[in-house]
């Protein structure tokens, strides 16, 4: 979940361990920011409820927490997967899933909207590049950036796919968790 993704009212009364009619009186006495939609329900950005919680010094669920933590997806199918997601595990601020073929990849990307999508070029079965080209055209990439590991043969093919970073899949850890973190805009919760 994003910091811009609404919620609603119920989703807010589990997070704040009251009713959902608890919530409601809350936005209906300007205690809680929140927008109608066109049916008359209440939505609440996460921001909002972030603020509403500190402003009325309420812990921050962990539930509330960790959907807020950035998402990563590794895509990958080779050898060196479980050494790549290690290596990723250090960003202590990141959720990590891992696909293992196209269609478990462009499910997950579908499902979760992962905010980086790590592509790597190595993996035997995997049309990585396709995986990325379609992640640039369609609706459900449009705010996933990509960074590609490969062999040096594979960076003009990963950057003209829309790859936003290519790094050598030998490339120190440090570098490769640098490289996220950029991507990540750092920070975390």
């Amino acid at each position: 979940m994003s910091d811009a993704t609404a919620i609603t009212t119920g989703e807010a009364a589990k997070y704040c361990h009251v009713s959902q009619a608890t919530v409601v009186n809350w936005i209906k006495e300007g205690k809680l920011k929140a927008y109608a939609t066109p049916g008359g329900h209440h939505r609440i950005l996460v921001p909002d409820l972030l603020s509403f919680l500190k402003t009325y010094h309420m812990p921050v669920d962990a539930a509330l927490r960790n959907s807020l933590r950035p998402q990563v997806l590794v895509v990958s199918d080779s050898p060196h997967t479980e050494r790549l997601v290690t290596t990723l595990q250090r960003i202590r601020h990141i959720t990590i899933a891992q696909a293992g073929t196209g269609y478990e990849a462009s499910a997950q990307i579908a499902r979760f909207g992962p905010d980086v999508v790590v592509l790597d070029l190595a993996s035997g079965t995997l049309d990585c590049l396709a995986l990325c080209r379609w992640l640039r055209t369609s609706p459900e990439g449009e705010a996933t950036s990509v960074l590609a590991l490969g062999a040096p043969k594979d960076r003009e093919p990963a950057q003209a796919a829309g790859a936003d970073i290519y790094l050598p899949a030998d490339s120190a850890a440090d570098r490769l968790a640098a490289e996220l973190e950029a991507l990540l805009g750092a920070g975390g919760l």
